[in-house]
């Protein structure tokens, strides 16, 4: 009998989660292992996932306990979550649960309760700067309920840790820390990929483009960059702003960009399957955003060879990295400074890419590395009695 292990997580089409399980589950599921997928996405769930094993959709409910309808929502996710781990536990015990934060840890408790031998509990991000003072004290309670239910802990960065974990469960070894895996040599850049869409979005070959990707809402703030880059036009009116994605924020963005006359060297490409080519045209990845989570798309922007300009919130391990620059989120005009300055620089983007490769492959971005963090972690995959 295969293992199967049933995985939590909030897969929406356009995140890094979601790329995440693609690269590294494919991996896993040639190894032999099969999956339960549990998808609590509440906009554009990545139903693509049918395909790596049996797959459920319980959307999750919005945490702001002064919506008139929280209690009614939070029942009917409550009830649908409690349904499919009944379903799931028929031929799974382990279950592995990606998470943002720990607000309402009932995925948790409920993993446990209903009989999953092992609750993985993996802090995927770090929201704490962009927390009210009610979620702050809510992922205090979901921190302790974490640990009474949980049974392994992992952590993405060492700022996820602390959002989630006690320092006792850190320094238990139940607890990890497992960087994301990314296909790094697939990232090198293609020179023949620059020429062809900086031609299909009409950007000449020597304008100097500033590429940002990810979904438009609050925290990632788009419109922070938006007053950077105007500032900057200024100075290189040759610049270009490519915004990829799209959610709940695009148009109000959009309208700032008319507001302010930038129509002209703002791209707005919506939303693309494609961006591993697309990012080809990047000079600079700009990432203003106000959680701590790590991009992938960073990532991937970096080892393509761009240079990268950061929040301060982002974490640690990123900023050390050789071609990122952080900054504060305060001051547009030191992006925009910021900016200038790599403008005005000669890189070789082929070594560029090169270096920023074997950096990441040595400090474990890699596939192969957390590929196999995950099966020491889930164990062999065929059950003892099959042999």
């Amino acid at each position: 009998m295969r293992k199967r292990i049933t995985v939590l997580g909030f897969f929406s089409e356009d995140i890094g989660l979601t790329c995440f399980f693609k690269t590294n589950y494919r991996a896993l599921l040639a190894d032999g292992y099969e999956f339960n997928i549990i998808n609590i996405a509440n906009y554009r769930p990545a139903r693509e996932l049918k395909h790596f094993g049996n797959y459920y959709e319980v959307p999750f409910y919005f945490t702001d306990i002064k919506d008139k309808h929280f209690l009614r929502k939070r029942r009917a996710f409550n009830h649908q979550l409690h349904q499919v781990y009944r379903e799931c536990l028929l031929n799974s015990d382990v279950i592995h649960l990606y998470l943002n934060m720990l607000c309402d840890p009932v995925s948790i408790v409920y993993a446990r309760r209903l009989g999953f031998d092992r609750v993985i509990v993996h802090a995927y991000s770090n929201l704490e700067g962009t927390m009210n003072l009610t979620n702050r004290q809510l992922q205090k309670v979901g921190r302790r309920m974490a640990e009474v239910y949980g049974t392994d802990f992992l952590a993405v960065t060492q700022g996820a840790a602390d959002f989630f974990f006690s320092s006792r469960i850190q320094r238990s070894p139940r607890f990890k820390l497992l960087p994301d895996g990314i296909a790094v040599r697939k990232q090198r850049y293609h020179e023949e990929q620059n020429i062809y869409y900086r031609k299909r979005y009409d950007i000449n070959e020597n304008d100097f483009v500033i590429g940002n990707i990810g979904r438009f809402i609050d925290v990632k703030n788009q419109s922070f960059l938006i007053d950077s880059f105007n500032l900057f036009q200024k100075i290189n009116p040759n610049a270009k702003l490519v915004l990829i994605g799209d959610g709940p924020k695009l148009e109000e963005v959009r309208q700032k960009v008319y507001q302010l006359h930038l129509e002209g060297q703002v791209i707005f490409t919506g939303y693309l399957e494609n961006t591993e080519e697309v990012q080809n045209i990047f000079d600079v990845f700009a990432y203003p955003a106000e959680s701590g989570g790590l991009s992938l798309a960073l990532l991937h922007s970096l080892a393509n060879g761009a240079k990268a300009v950061v929040s301060q919130r982002q974490p640690a391990e990123v900023q050390t990295l050789g071609a990122v620059t952080a900054l504060s989120i305060d001051n547009p005009q030191s992006w925009a400074d910021e900016f200038h300055s790599l403008s005005l620089e000669t890189n070789n983007r082929f070594e560029q890419s090169y270096n920023t490769m074997n950096e990441l492959i040595e400090k474990g971005y890699t596939i192969s590395t957390s590929t196999k963090a995950l099966r020491k972690l889930y164990g062999k995959p065929q059950l003892e009695d099959d042999y």
